[in-house]
């Protein structure tokens, strides 16, 4: 199979070729060059049918992503843009691998070809249609970049805005953890439970948040979450309820567990939580909407459970001591200075939704600023009607 001239002239060859894999766009040296090697100087190299290349010589420092000079049958069976194609595919998959510390085996997952047959393509030994192949990966490697560009531009949220709601609901787990008491908050939704409840985990030795959802409502459900986040291993479920108090006991005095999205749970799992309370001297803040005290108060047939209930909650949190101050607050943290804004801004908290009303209208805001412009209320007005999500009188 003579392959020598065919190969000199593509080695030889720079220019970029329309082609079918998306955008036909030039992918430059900067893209496929590596850091201390041009990419010229591989392709001039002779080609061997078991030659390879290795990440290290390419001074990217990779392992496992070696770069396998492509068989003769490869060459010979393929169209000349094919391969063109492939070569600069593949130096774009590997960079991607790179940055994102995926291996071979994620790539292929991700890109949803098979493994076998992304290995085969890697390695240029690939008997199918190379065209075929080249468009997923090439769709794959266009999704990725728009992610990451859009990724770009989306600005990061306030790590954290002490609030009247903050404080308040710090000062309850305080006291909770330090008394092992029984507390509950509470609060609308979007009001800042949450992220106060993650910054005391993060601050605080011995306090675990676990988040229940409807399919964990239930006793069995919730011990499944709480072993989670405690670490705690049990393969068999009838023991789960001992292994979460040895832990709690191993901890000794001091040890909070917080149950945010609690008005998911049942009447049976808050009794639950109660015993570990009176049992394990360990404190449990439930935290999640009015519908926390009124359902399991409803579902609970038994009046002298629900009273039993009821009666051990020590402490109660459920009005927002300044929401317009927290608001402002909040409005501050994001850097809009903009008295139009900021009114605007206001104006959304009070509505359904509070500080996450502001939160996620910024966010998308801030995608439509032009480099070096600063967010106005065109802007906020533009994300907001964009969110599709109700009108602001």
């Amino acid at each position: 199979m003579g392959i020598g001239p065919q190969v000199v002239r593509r080695a030889a060859s720079t220019e970029p070729k329309s082609n079918e894999y998306g955008s036909a766009k030039k992918i430059g040296p900067e893209k496929l060059r590596p850091a201390n090697r041009p990419l010229r100087a591989i392709l001039k190299e002779p080609y061997a049918m078991n030659k390879h290349v290795r990440a290290s010589q390419l001074g990217n420092g990779a392992t496992g992503w070696d770069r396998p000079e492509p068989s003769s049958e490869f060459l010979a069976k393929h169209p000349a843009i094919d391969i063109e194609a492939w070569r600069q595919l593949r130096e774009r998959t590997i960079e991607a691998a790179i940055r994102y510390g995926w291996r071979k085996v994620e790539v292929a997952r991700r890109s949803s070809m098979p493994e076998s047959t992304f290995s085969q393509w890697m390695s240029g030994t690939l008997m199918g249609v190379l065209a075929n192949q080249n468009r997923v990966i090439s769709q794959w490697l266009d999704a990725i970049d728009d992610m990451a560009g859009m990724a770009s531009q989306i600005a990061t949220s306030p790590t954290f805005t002490r609030t009247s709601v903050a404080e308040d609901i710090i000062s309850m787990l305080t006291w909770a953890q330090m008394t092992a008491g029984f507390v509950m908050a509470t609060l609308p939704a979007g009001s800042g439970k949450t992220t106060a409840c993650r910054h005391y985990c993060n601050s605080r030795p011995h306090a675990y948040l676990a988040t229940i959802s409807p399919h964990t409502k239930t006793v069995h459900g919730m011990l499944v979450e709480l072993s989670a986040e405690l670490g705690v291993q049990e393969n068999n479920p009838a023991r789960y309820v001992r292994a979460i108090g040895s832990k709690l006991q191993r901890i000794g005095d001091g040890s909070l567990l917080i149950i945010d999205e609690a008005q998911n749970l049942t009447p049976e799992a808050v009794n639950q939580l109660r015993r570990f309370v009176d049992v394990h001297q360990c404190g449990v803040a439930l935290i999640g909407n009015d519908e926390i005290a009124a359902r399991f108060a409803k579902e609970v047939k038994a009046s002298s459970s629900r009273d039993q209930v009821t009666s051990r909650f020590d402490r109660r949190l459920k009005k927002v001591r300044d929401p317009a101050g927290d608001a402002r607050k909040f409005i501050e943290g994001w850097g809009v200075t903009d008295a139009d804004a900021v009114k605007f801004l206001e104006a959304l908290a009070a509505r359904g939704g509070a500080l996450r009303q502001i939160d996620r209208t910024l966010k998308l805001a801030n995608t439509l600023l032009e480099p070096e412009e600063k967010i106005e209320l065109k802007h906020i007005k533009a994300a907001w009607m964009s969110r599709d999500v109700g009108d602001i009188a």
